[in-house]
C-alpha cells in the first residue's frame, strides 16, 4: 500500500497521542499515592477528550489503511475500552471505587488495546 506524506504523519500523531494517553495514566494513577501530583483530575478530563479524538480518528485511518484488516480490527477494538468507561459510575459515587476502576480496569485495557495496535503500526512509524 502507498501512502502519501500526509498519511505517514497522521500515523505518528496518532502513535503519539496514544503514548501521551499512557504517560496521562501514568500521572493518575501516581496522584493516587502521591498527593503533590495535584493535577490528576484535569489530566483525567484531558484523556476522556483524547479518547473523543482517538475515535474520531480511526474513520480516517479505516479509509487510508483499508487494506490492513488486522490493524482496522485492533483499532475497532477501541470500543471495548469506551465501553468499560461507560460501564464507570463511581466516578460520582466513591474516590476509592473509581481510583480502583482506573487502576486494574480502565488503564489495564487502555494499555493492552494500546500495545497491540501499535504492534501493528510498527511498519508506518519506522518508514
Amino acid at each position: 500500500m502507498t501512502l502519501s506524506g500526509n498519511h505517514y504523519e497522521m500515523i505518528h500523531f496518532y502513535n503519539n497521542l496514544l503514548n501521551t494517553i499512557e504517560e496521562g495514566f501514568d500521572y493518575v494513577i501516581q496522584s493516587f499515592t502521591n498527593f503533590e501530583l495535584t493535577e490528576a483530575d484535569r489530566i483525567f478530563k484531558d484523556i476522556l477528550a483524547a479518547f473523543y479524538h482517538v475515535d474520531s480518528t480511526h474513520k480516517t485511518l479505516h479509509a487510508v489503511l483499508q487494506e490492513e484488516r488486522e490493524l482496522i480490527e485492533e483499532m475497532d477494538k477501541f470500543d471495548g475500552v469506551i465501553l468499560a468507561l461507560d460501564e464507570e459510575s463511581s466516578i460520582f459515587t466513591s474516590l476509592d471505587a473509581h481510583q480502583d476502576f482506573v487502576k486494574n480496569q480502565l488503564f489495564p485495557a487502555y494499555l493492552s488495546w494500546k500495545e497491540s495496535v501499535q504492534n501493528q503500526l510498527q511498519p508506518y512509524i519506522t518508514h
